[in-house]
């Protein structure tokens, strides 16, 4: 099984919010779910091994719920036995719509129904957390594919927010930190996230959990921390190379286009509301073949920066 890493602090306080829980936590004043994002069940071998392992873990685990951030499949018979590996989890699952789940022509319904989740975005309650997902695939009329949240999903977060009282928790598929890489409308979301919280006095928004990128890190905006949740797979590098066994290249072409991670990643999320604080319980693996450097990818200061990318989950914990 994959290693945990060490644990690293930040300093945002959802220390405030999370106390405020105490009559609705589980017993051991812990709110535990269970994220993984980017499977990519079309470009891999591996997919139902890599679901099921990351069920079996929660499971054991008894975490109170488990959340798909995105990139997990399209609605397909081919993938029936990977959505089934998926909802052997007994409990609550959350699925958000990443931006290759609807690759084939397929419209974000379908996928939606074929997950049975119930819309693009929305919100539930927890155990007292408040929940939010947002889809970050709305349509703008640019080049490329959609990237953006629209003005009505803004509105109806800000709506959300405003009717809750709840320390609430946001996910998406894209990042939408002030990086500012993926969501053309990050800036508008990250305002609403951040006038919400000061108009409640406190910190209502206790953290965004994101995934798309397939890389490591956390990044403060406004005192929220966005944490990027690497892909449970790989690294897209797009440069075709050995990495699994030929007839497996053969069978599954695009993951040659890849640098994979020897075992699944993915991230036990804590709210633990005695200590007030967010505890991030994460993995290390090792790359299938060469790295992106070796396959002779140039380095930079984000999507090819050895510190963020890295066949790692790091645990960490935020609070105040």
């Amino acid at each position: 099984m994959p290693l945990p890493l060490p644990a690293r602090s930040w300093p945002p306080p959802p220390s405030a919010a999370l106390r405020r829980l105490r009559a609705d936590a589980p017993a051991g004043g812990k709110i535990r779910l269970g994220l993984i994002s980017d499977v990519h069940q079309a470009v891999m071998h591996d997919g139902v091994e890599r679901i099921a392992a990351f069920v079996e873990a929660m499971q054991a685990e008894q975490v109170q719920g488990v959340v798909n951030l995105g990139d997990f499949c399209v609605p397909h018979a081919r993938n029936d036995a990977f959505l089934a590996a998926f909802d052997q989890f007994a409990g609550p699952k959350l699925h958000v719509l990443g931006n290759h789940d609807t690759d084939g022509g397929f419209k974000r319904e379908q996928t939606l129904e074929y997950w049975k989740s119930p819309a693009r975005f929305f919100s539930r309650d927890e155990h007292g957390l408040h929940l939010v997902v947002l889809d970050g695939n709305d349509p703008d009329g640019k080049k490329g594919y959609p990237c953006s949240i629209n003005d009505q999903q803004i509105a109806w977060l800000a709506k959300d927010l405003a009717t809750t009282k709840a320390p609430t928790v946001i996910f998406v598929h894209q990042p939408i930190d002030a990086f500012d890489q993926h969501v053309r409308t990050a800036k508008k979301v990250r305002e609403v996230l951040a006038r919400a919280n000061q108009e409640a006095g406190f910190q209502k928004v206790i953290a965004v959990f994101s995934g798309h990128a397939h890389l490591d890190y956390v990044k403060e905006s406004d005192g929220i921390p966005h944490v990027q949740i690497n892909s449970a797979s790989y690294v897209w590098v797009s440069t075709k190379h050995p990495n699994y066994a030929p007839e497996i290249q053969k069978a599954h072409p695009w993951v040659a286009a890849t640098c994979p991670y020897a075992e699944p990643l993915w991230a036990l999320v804590s709210f633990d509301v005695e200590a007030g604080r967010i505890e991030i319980k994460g993995h290390e693996t090792t790359w299938v073949g060469p790295d992106p450097w070796e396959v002779g990818l140039p380095e930079d200061a984000y999507q090819r920066s050895r510190e963020l990318s890295r066949p790692a989950i790091t645990s960490r914990v935020l609070e105040g």
